[in-house]
């Protein structure tokens, strides 16, 4: 567990650090553009009407789901399968399209294009750092982007849709 949870030897964590840090902000300039130009009335929702459990979400969102989904569809995918998607970049899409197709649950076609492009983040994150701590991190910091910008119902199923709306 230890060594999935570190990573790889020798990597260079500032360089990880910077290049999430990058991509964050790029998200979050268009997660906030996309919900100001076409959802304005969602734009911090979440947070301003419902303020204790969307703190509750931030502090159980990574480890109830983030950290289930990166240890399938990274660590166990990357070291399963190595055998049969033999190069970096088919274990990279063969992660990216199967992290997507498990949000199919949300019936919603932005849950699924945001997948896409999430998981492409993940799964070069991991593959580059071999390393469950790097894409929680990341993955953690999208989601509290998403759910702080106003899209987070998107990516909600039954009782929380309803106690949410």
């Amino acid at each position: 567990m230890k060594k999935i949870w570190i990573g790889k030897n020798g990597i260079n964590n500032k360089a990880v650090l910077i290049s999430v840090t990058l991509r964050l902000i790029v998200v979050s300039i268009l997660v906030f553009s996309v919900v100001y130009i076409f959802y304005p009335e969602k734009l911090f929702n979440f947070p301003l009407q419902h303020p204790l459990i969307w703190l509750l979400v931030l502090l159980l969102y990574p480890p109830l789901s983030v950290l289930p989904q990166e240890i399938v569809y990274r660590a166990f995918l990357f070291e399963r399968y190595k055998y049969i998607f033999k190069t970096k970049r088919l274990m990279i899409i063969a992660s990216i399209f199967m992290f997507a197709f498990m949000h199919i649950v949300f019936e919603n076609i932005f849950v699924i294009v945001a997948t896409l492009i999430g998981g492409y983040f993940f799964a070069t994150t991991y593959s580059r750092t071999n390393s469950i701590r790097w894409v929680l991190f990341e993955h953690s910091l999208y989601g509290y982007v998403i759910f702080t910008f106003g899209l987070g119902e998107f990516f909600l199923l039954g009782m929380s849709r309803i106690l949410l709306s």
